[in-house]
């Protein structure tokens, strides 16, 4: 037995309530004079320190009641229910270790609440109006039924407010508007429903607002509608059975604006969501205007739905501003803010992170800092169409090795800053159709890095740079193997993306890229502002324009493999040679040689015949001047070996001028004992070809002019039959 108050000592108000102890019957003391009941009696009710008549029915039910000294149930075992509704607590109610039916304090107002331990069958009641300028400390409690702290408000600004570390409830937690002045602490807790945070408001600036780390929750976990903190909210290692519903949510914390990492090394402790490692077995929803004030940390995070952040605003304004300046400047900074950090994600299904589509009126994605996706793997598709990215001189985009199972969707964003998918892996297309990159990553010397850096990435169906597609610092997909199509039809490569700002020196570098198709049709008064590279790519077919071979860095080639190729619009073989002569100022023979290759396998011979002769005509302009002469010479006479019919014409050509001059002039015999028949067309025939002999040659003697052409018919015969044999040699060589 506990000590109890002497009878006759209990005030009118005292006796009063130990009377209504007795039936269970209420009481409301608002409006007396005496609202005071001293904490030991209601204890020693509790505790059977009063003796019951039989059949009593005691339940204590208390309402507005100022209650003075001690409430201590530390350690006891209480088997009514106890219900003070609206009351005052002038000390911290001690239940530490308790074990009782049901607790219900709705409405009261306590200085602190020693629940370490507590057991309770049933709800905890702490709701509507319940205020405590202490701390609620419910570490390891257990609550058979459900916690409820919808419309509290806790104020312990210098600590922290509401302790449950590990607590256990086979009910939900219900947290509807709750106010908290301090840290809220669920680390390690179990909730065996949901936990509703909606319309809470926490403030903790510059600490922890909420520190859940490793929380399990059995159901949903809803921190929406109008959920507001000030301060860090970690969740990292948590467990959600349902979904993760952030929407509307606003996280600040003013004193850590500012916060930056350095590249490629993001800090756990700058973020101001921590997620790390969570698992949500729904979808996490970070939507409809769901704003962080700074970074939120998903890594290692598993989503078994889907990842929605369309609609959210990340990071600050000012940290993108400060870039801009930078940027402006040609500084490259060695640190960058955080607006996403999501390093070894894994969602299930897709990520939605786009613009307005039907039936769902929300922005897209605005993210103030790099958005990082870095070993992340999507199941489904990622979309960040009309995003708004904004990281000047550093990559907006960070996803190296990024696994896509469908389509990465990147239309008509909005990108301040590059997109970085080195190593990434999509299952089907990455569409950037009218996107603009602009304001590309710099490098410590002030060059500019691509926009678009896809190297060595895996896209299983289409790389989509169209529509208005731009990237001032240009794009790079060199080693990159594309199933189907790439295409950069109407795309604006490299450029300043202001006047003064630097400019790229390689617009595109497409080094080892293979796919089905490339098109690379790019409008004549905006071709590519730098070097476009297609050395050793390899493609089925290429569909190109005047845009493309008037790239203002030039045009590489070498090794650039194609099946077919096809021009918008059409073009002339001679229109292809001159795109080629000009942007090959030293010749080499593969592109000429590529281009004869997919003519004649076309069945395009004569094209095929034309683009050899240039070939060897290039070929022959860069030697001495022997060997110049010497191409000039077969040029004319036998078109390289390509065109062997000019033999015939040049023969044909010398021998009717000799015919001419024979027939006119006919020769003395040359042996007196020989009567030859003098025959012009025969002799002038046998002068010609050197190899035969018709015996006519030798029979005549040449004399004064005749001596001459002849020698010069000799002459002539020998160069063409030279000449004729290193063409057949070359094209028995080709075939």
């Amino acid at each position: 037995m506990t000590a109890r108050i002497p009878p006759a000592q209990l005030t009118d108000t005292e006796r009063e309530v130990r009377a209504a102890f007795a039936t269970g019957t209420a009481v409301d003391l608002a409006g007396r004079a005496d609202r005071s009941v001293r904490g030991e009696l209601l204890t020693g009710l509790l505790l059977g320190a009063y003796p019951l008549d039989e059949g009593a029915m005691p339940a204590l039910r208390v309402d507005n009641a100022l209650v003075t000294g001690e409430f201590e149930l530390e350690g006891r075992t209480v088997g009514h229910l106890v219900s003070l509704h609206g009351c005052a607590f002038e000390r911290p109610l001690d239940l530490r270790m308790a074990q009782l039916v049901a607790l219900n304090l709705r409405g009261c107002e306590v200085p602190g609440l020693r629940g370490r331990n507590l057991r309770v069958g049933s709800d905890l009641r702490l709701e509507l109006g319940f205020r405590c300028t202490g701390v609620v400390d419910l570490t390891d409690a257990t609550i058979a039924g459900t916690l409820r702290l919808s419309g509290a408000a806790l104020h312990h600004p210098e600590g922290v407010a509401l302790r449950a570390e590990r607590l256990r409830t086979s009910g939900s937690v219900q947290a509807v508007a709750l106010e908290v002045d301090g840290e809220l602490l669920l680390s390690g807790a179990d909730v065996g429903g949901g936990l509703h945070l909606s319309d809470a408001e926490l403030r903790n600036p510059g600490g922890t607002a909420l520190e859940a780390t490793g929380l399990t929750v059995t159901d949903s976990l809803h921190c929406d509608n109008g959920f507001s903190a000030a301060g860090t909210v970690r969740f990292a290692g948590a467990r959600v059975g349902g979904d993760a519903v952030f929407s509307t949510a606003r996280l600040t914390d003013p004193p850590a604006r500012g916060s930056r990492v350095l590249v490629h090394v993001p800090d756990a402790e700058a973020t101001l969501l921590d997620a790390d490692r969570v698992r949500v077995e729904g979808d996490l929803r970070l939507d409809r205007g769901f704003t962080a004030r700074g970074a939120v940390g998903l890594r290692g995070a598993h989503i078994g739905g889907h990842l929605l952040l369309s609609g959210a605003v990340l990071g600050h304004p000012e940290d993108a501003a400060d870039l801009a300046r930078a940027f402006a400047e040609g500084r490259a900074e060695d640190t960058v803010p955080l607006a996403l950090v999501a390093d070894g994600v894994e969602v299930l299904g897709d990520v939605e992170a786009r613009g307005p589509v039907r039936g769902r009126p929300q922005g897209a994605l605005r993210a103030y800092g790099q958005v990082r996706l870095v070993d992340g793997v999507v199941h489904g598709s990622a979309s960040l169409s009309r995003a708004r990215l904004r990281a000047a001189g550093r990559d907006a985009l960070f996803a190296d090795r990024l696994r896509v199972g469908g389509t990465l969707f990147l239309r008509r964003a909005r990108i301040s800053g590059s997109v970085r998918l080195q190593n990434a892996t999509i299952g089907s297309s990455l569409d950037c159709s009218g996107a603009w990159l602009i304001k590309p990553r710099l490098r410590p010397e002030g060059t500019v890095k691509p926009s678009l850096d896809a190297r060595v990435a895996t896209i299983g169906k289409d790389l989509l740079c169209s529509r208005g597609f731009r990237a001032t610092g240009g794009v790079r997909v060199r080693l990159a193997e594309v199933g189907k199509r790439v295409t950069f039809a109407g795309a604006r490569l490299g450029g300043a993306t202001k006047p003064g700002h630097p400019v790229p020196e390689k617009a595109l570098q497409a080094y080892g890229l293979s796919t089905q198709e490339l098109v690379l049709l790019f409008r004549p008064g905006r071709p590519p502002a730098g070097l476009v590279n297609l050395s050793r790519a390899t493609a089925a077919s290429v569909v190109d324009g005047p845009g493309l071979w008037a790239a203002r860095g030039g045009v590489l080639l070498e090794d650039f493999t194609y099946s077919a190729i096809s021009a918008v619009p059409e073009v002339s073989v001679r229109q292809r040679l001159a795109w080629l002569r000009a942007v090959q100022p030293d010749f080499a023979p593969g592109p000429y040689e590529q281009l004869a290759a997919v003519y004649s396998q076309g069945g395009e011979e004569e094209m095929a015949q034309v683009v050899q002769v240039e070939r060897q005509r290039r070929r022959y302009s860069e030697l001495h001047w022997a060997g110049q002469v010497w191409g000039r010479l077969q040029e004319f006479t036998v078109g390289y070996g390509y065109r062997p019919w000019l033999a015939i014409v040049w023969l044909a050509g010398f021998w009717g001028v000799g015919l001419l001059w024979f027939a006119g002039h006919r020769m003395q015999r040359l042996n007196t004992d020989t009567e030859p028949v003098w025959n012009a067309p025969l002799l002038v025939t046998d002068l010609l070809l050197p190899i035969i002999d018709l015996g006519q040659d030798n029979m005549w003697k040449m004399t004064g002019p005749s001596q001459w052409i002849a020698g010069t018919l000799i002459a002539v015969g020998w160069i063409l039959a030279t000449t004729v044999a290193a063409g057949a040699t070359r094209v028995l060589k080709r075939g």
